[in-house]
C-alpha cells in the first residue's frame, strides 16, 4: 500500500514524492542546491507532505517561513518568520533599516554556510509579496553552489498564467537546479482506504470531497456517518460545538492571522486561556512554539467568513488598539493598516498606511508599497486642494513606475501635477511634471506626452531656486533627445546640466550630464561616447544611485545592439546583467536580455535568441519595449525560418508603436521586420506601403542604420535606387550593387544572414552557392528556397538537397521542447497561446507533434514525463556571462 504514517492519521498515496524530496535533498547535501516548487490545490496535503519529509530527516538545519493573507502582504515575511534562527546581520537587516539587496546577499550566505547543510521551506507562497519573489529569484539563479534545498509551496489554483509566482516560475524554468512537484488529489482507491472501519460511505466521501485531502481527514476526525457538502460546512460544525467563550478567542484568532501570540488572542478576545485551549483540544487550532495558529488555512478562512461583519469590525478595532499600544517597531505598519482598513478607522489608516508603503518600499516590494498607498488616498474621499495627497501621489507614481505598472504610474503622476496645480506648489508640480516625462519615456507611445512634460517642467522650474528636479528636468530632456537619435540636442541637454550645476557638481549630477553626452556622440558613430556612458555608471555606482546605473547599462546595450557594436555590447553585458541581478533590478535584467536576443538574432545564434526572447516575454510586467523588442525577434525568426506566420505578431507590435516617434519605432523594429516578411512572400505591394513612408522620415532624421535596412527592402521592390548619403556601409556597398565587398562587410561585423542576403542578390552561381550554404546552415528555409530557384533558372542541377533543423534529446523542436515544459506546469492550450505568443491552433499541432514523438496518449502522460526527465533544464539557453564582483529603482 502506497502510504506515509503521519501520527494518529495516514499520507495516502505520498510515497513517490516523499521518494523525489528524499533525492533532492540528498542532491543538495552533496553540494548542488535545489530549488523545489510543490504546487497543489488547497487542502491537497502539500505542507502536510514537506513536514512529514522534514520529520523523516531528523536533525537537519531547517529554516521555516510563510506568507499571509493579509489584505497587502507583508514585505519579507517568510525572512521574518525564520529571524530568530538566522545570522545577527541578517536579523539586524530585517529589523533595523533594511537593504533589500544585502538581505538578499546575507540569505546566500545562510544557504553557502560553512557546515551542515541548509533546508529551507517557504509556505503558502501564493501570497508572496514581490520583495520575497526577488530573493527567490535570486536565490533559484544561485543555489546551485550552495548545500542548502529550498522548498517553494503555493497553491496551483490560485496561481493564474499572470500571477508573479508563475511569471518568477517561467523566468526560472531553465536552470538546473529547478524541480517541480505537483500533489494531486486522492485517488478514490486511497478515500476508501482511509474510511475503511467507520460508518461513513467511501464513495460518498470521495463524491462529497473530491479527494481533497484535508476535507477527507476533517470528516474522519468528527467521527460522524454523514459527510458535510463543502470543507466549510465541515470545519463549521466543529466549532459550533465549543462553548460560547472557546468561539468568541476562535474568532479573535481568526481575525489576528496565521500565527498568533497566546497573549494577543486573549487581549483581544477578552477570554481566558482556558478558552483558547478549548480550541486546540476541539481540533481547529494547534500550539507550536510558543504561538497558535490554525491546523489550515481552510479552517480559518471559513471561521472569518461565518463572523457577522458587524463583530468582525470590532474584532479589528480592538486588535488595532492592542497592537498599536506596542512598543514602536515591534509590529508591522502594514499589519496596522490592515486592522486599520478592516475596522473602518479611517485616521488610523492615513496614519499607518504610508509608514506601511515606506517600509514595504525600503525592502524593495514596490507592488506592495503602491497597495498601501492606495489604501490611504482612499481616505480623501472629497477630492479637496490637499498638499498631503498631492505628495501620497507623487509616491503612489514612483512606486507604480518601480512596480512596473507604467500604467499606473501615468495615471498617478498626471492626478499629482493637478493636485500640486491646485495647491499652488509651482516647484512641486514641476518635480510632478518630469516624473510624468519618466514613465512616457518607458512607454513609447506617450514619449510626446513625455516631451510636452518635461519641457512645461523646464518652464515651471527655471523660476525656482536651483535643485535636483531642475537638473532632473535637464536629464530627462536628453533622454528623450537620445531616444528620438536628436544626438546634437542629448549633448547640449548634458551639457547644459554640467553647466547648471557649475563646479560643485556632485557624482549623480556628473553622472547624469555624461550619460547624456556620452548617448549623443555613440549614437553618432563616435565609440568613445561608450565610454563617458561607463564612466557615468561608475559614478553611479559610487554614488550608491542603483536606478542611475541600470540605466546606464540599458544604453549601453541599446546602442551597441542597435549600431551593430556586437563586441562591445558582449564586453558589457556580463557586468550589466551581473549588476542587475544582484540588485533586484528586474525590469533593466529583462531590457538587457530583449537588446541580447536581438543580437544574438542579428548574430545567427537563432535557437539561442528565441530561447531568451520567450523568456522575455513570459516575464515581462507591460507591454512597453522590452515586449515589444522580443515579439519582433520571435517574428523575424519565423519570418525566415518559414515557421509560422509572423505578421500577426509583429502587426501587434506595429499598432502599438503606432504613435511612437518613427525612429524609437525603428529600435524595436516592427517596420522593416514586416517589410521582410512581405518580400518572402512576394507581396511587394506591401513592402513599398510600409516602408515608402518610414524611409522618408527616417531620412529626414539621418540615422544610418535605418536608412540602410529600409532602402534595401525597398530595393528588393523597386529594383537598384539612389543610395541615400548616410546610408551605413553594409546596405551602401550592397545597394551599390557590390554584393562581395557588402558580403565580407557584414561577415567582419558579424551578421551571417544578412551577409548571405547581399551573395543572394545576384546572378554569380559561387556567390549564390555560397549563400545557399548559408541560409541551410541557418535553417533559414524561406531565402533558402529563394536561392535554390535563383540559381536553378542560371541552369544549375546539382543544388544540395535542404537540411532538416535540429531536434532536441527527445526529438522535440526547441518550440515543442517548450510547450513539454508548460505542459509540466499544469496550463492549457489557450494559457500556452497566452504565454509563447502563438495562435491556439498552432498551441494544439504542437501539443500533437509532443504527444506522438513521445509517444504518451494524453497531457498528463507528458507531464509527468517532463518532470521525471527534467525536459525544463534541457531547454536552449544563452551561455551564462562572465560574472563580476557586485535603491533597486530603475525609475530613469
Amino acid at each position: 500500500m502506497d502510504k506515509v504514517t503521519v501520527g494518529p492519521c495516514t499520507l495516502e498515496e505520498r510515497d513517490g514524492e516523499i521518494v523525489s524530496l528524499t533525492r533532492w535533498w540528498r542532491e543538495a547535501c552533496a553540494g548542488t542546491g535545489r530549488l523545489v516548487l510543490v504546487g497543489g490545490d488547497a487542502g491537497a496535503g502539500k505542507t502536510v507532505l514537506v513536514e512529514e519529509f522534514c520529520r523523516g530527516l531528523g536533525d537537519v538545519r531547517l529554516l521555516r517561513g510563510s506568507c499571509e493573507p493579509l489584505t497587502t502582504p507583508l514585505a519579507l515575511g517568510p525572512l521574518r518568520d525564520m529571524a530568530h534562527s538566522l545570522s545577527p546581520p541578517l536579523r539586524r537587516n530585517l529589523t533595523g533599516q533594511a537593504d533589500p539587496v544585502e538581505a538578499r546577499r546575507l540569505m546566500l550566505d545562510e544557504l553557502r554556510g560553512g557546515g551542515d547543510p541548509t533546508l529551507v521551506v517557504l509556505d503558502d507562497a501564493h501570497w508572496a509579496d514581490e520583495a520575497t519573489l526577488d530573493l527567490l529569484r535570486f536565490l533559484g539563479r544561485r543555489i546551485e553552489a550552495c548545500p542548502a534545498m529550498l522548498v517553494v509551496v503555493y497553491r496551483q489554483d490560485e496561481v493564474g498564467a499572470r500571477h508573479p509566482l508563475r511569471v518568477l516560475a517561467g523566468d526560472l524554468a531553465a536552470l538546473p537546479v529547478v524541480r517541480r512537484l505537483t500533489v494531486p488529489m486522492l485517488s478514490e482507491a486511497a478515500v476508501a482506504r482511509l474510511a475503511a472501519g467507520t460508518d461513513i460511505d467511501p464513495a460518498e466521501l470521495y463524491r462529497r470531497t473530491g479527494g481533497n485531502a484535508f476535507f477527507v481527514i476533517e470528516v474522519l476526525g468528527d467521527g460522524r456517518a454523514t459527510v458535510p457538502p463543502t470543507v466549510r460546512d465541515a470545519v463549521l460544525a466543529r466549532a459550533a460545538r465549543l462553548e460560547p467563550g472557546a468561539r468568541e478567542a476562535l474568532d479573535a484568532l481568526a481575525c489576528l492571522g496565521t500565527r498568533v501570540a497566546p497573549w494577543l488572542v486573549e487581549a483581544v478576545s477578552g477570554r481566558a486561556g482556558d478558552d483558547l485551549d478549548a480550541c486546540v483540544d476541539g481540533g481547529l487550532v494547534a500550539a507550536d512554539d510558543g504561538a497558535v495558529a490554525f491546523r489550515h488555512e481552510l479552517v480559518r478562512v471559513a471561521v472569518m467568513e461565518a463572523i457577522p461583519p458587524g463583530r468582525a469590525a470590532a474584532l479589528h478595532r480592538r486588535a488595532l488598539a492592542v497592537l498599536g499600544a506596542r512598543p514602536p517597531g515591534e509590529v508591522e505598519p502594514a499589519r496596522l493598516a490592515d486592522h486599520a482598513e478592516r475596522a473602518d478607522d479611517r485616521a488610523a489608516v492615513l496614519a499607518y498606511a504610508p509608514l506601511a508603503a515606506q517600509r514595504a518600499s525600503t525592502l524593495g516590494a514596490h507592488t506592495e508599497a503602491a497597495a498601501h498607498l492606495r489604501r490611504a488616498l482612499d481616505v480623501f474621499r472629497d477630492g479637496r486642494p490637499d498638499a498631503d495627497r498631492a505628495g501620497l501621489l507623487e509616491e503612489l507614481g514612483r512606486e507604480c513606475h518601480l512596480a512596473d505598472d507604467l500604467d499606473g504610474a501615468l495615471r498617478a503622476r498626471q492626478e499629482a501635477v493637478e493636485a500640486w496645480r491646485e495647491v499652488g506648489d509651482d516647484r512641486r508640480r514641476g518635480g510632478a511634471l518630469v516624473g510624468v516625462a519618466i514613465t512616457a519615456a518607458h512607454l513609447a507611445r506617450e514619449i510626446p506626452l513625455g516631451e510636452k512634460a518635461c519641457d512645461e517642467a523646464l518652464a515651471l522650474l527655471a523660476g525656482q531656486p536651483p535643485g535636483p528636479e531642475y537638473a532632473l528636468a535637464c536629464a530627462i530632456r536628453a533622454k528623450l533627445s537620445a531616444m528620438a537619435f536628436r544626438n546634437a540636442d542629448a549633448v547640449t541637454w548634458g551639457e547644459r546640466l554640467l553647466a547648471t550645476a557649475g563646479e560643485g557638481t556632485g557624482p549623480l549630477d556628473r553622472a547624469l550630464a555624461l550619460l547624456s553626452i556620452g548617448i549623443g556622440r555613440a549614437q553618432d558613430g563616435d565609440v568613445s561616447g561608450l565610454d563617458l556612458i561607463g564612466e557615468s555608471v561608475q559614478l553611479a555606482r559610487e554614488a550608491s544611485a542603483l536606478d542611475q546605473a541600470g540605466l546606464g547599462y540599458f544604453w549601453l546595450q541599446l546602442i551597441c545592439v542597435t549600431r551593430r557594436w556586437y563586441q562591445e555590447a558582449e564586453r558589457c553585458y556580463g557586468e550589466a546583467l551581473s549588476f542587475t541581478d544582484d540588485h533586484g533590478q528586474e525590469v533593466w535584467r529583462q531590457w538587457l536580455r530583449a537588446f541580447r536576443s536581438r543580437a544574438l538574432l542579428d548574430q545567427g545564434r537563432w535557437d539561442e535568441a528565441e530561447a531568451l526572447a520567450s523568456e522575455v516575454l513570459r516575464t515581462a510586467g507591460v507591454e512597453d519595449g522590452r515586449k515589444m523588442i522580443a515579439m519582433v525577434v520571435l517574428g523575424r525568426l519565423r519570418s525566415r525560418r518559414g515557421d509560422a506566420d509572423p505578421r500577426p505578431l509583429l502587426t501587434r507590435v506595429r499598432s502599438v508603436m503606432a504613435t511612437a516617434d518613427p525612429v524609437v519605432g525603428w529600435i524595436i523594429g516592427s517596420t522593416p521586420a514586416l517589410a521582410e516578411a512581405a518580400a518572402h512572400t512576394g507581396d511587394l505591394d506591401q513592402v513599398r506601403t510600409l516602408v515608402t513612408p518610414a524611409l522618408a522620415a527616417a531620412a529626414a532624421q539621418g540615422e544610418p542604420w535605418l536608412l540602410g535596412e529600409l532602402a534595401y527592402w525597398l530595393s528588393r521592390a523597386d529594383g537598384p535606387a539612389t543610395v541615400p548619403a548616410q546610408t551605413a556601409g553594409p546596405y551602401r556597398l550592397q545597394l551599390s550593387g557590390r554584393p562581395r565587398e557588402s558580403a565580407e562587410r557584414w561577415q567582419e561585423i558579424g551578421c551571417p544572414y544578412e551577409a548571405a542576403l547581399a551573395l543572394a542578390d545576384t546572378d554569380d552561381e559561387g556567390m549564390l552557392r555560397e549563400a545557399l550554404a548559408a541560409f541551410d546552415r541557418l535553417g533559414a528555409r524561406p531565402m533558402r528556397d529563394i536561392t535554390a530557384r535563383r540559381l536553378r533558372r542560371l541552369g544549375v542541377r546539382d543544388i544540395p538537397r535542404r537540411l532538416s533543423r535540429a531536434a532536441g534529446p527527445d526529438g522535440l523542436s526547441i518550440r515543442e521542447q517548450e510547450v513539454l515544459t508548460l505542459l509540466a506546469d499544469g496550463l492549457r492550450n489557450a494559457e500556452i497561446a497566452d504565454e509563447l505568443f502563438l495562435s491556439r491552433r498552432t498551441v494544439e499541432h504542437h501539443v500533437a507533434a509532443v504527444l506522438r514523438k513521445l509517444d504518451m496518449a494524453n497531457r498528463s502522460e507528458a507531464a509527468r514525463y517532463a518532470r521525471r526527465n527534467d525536459v525544463t533544464a534541457r531547454r536552449p539557453t544563452v551561455p551564462p556571462s562572465p560574472r563580476t564582483s557586485p535603491s533597486d529603482s530603475h525609475e530613469l
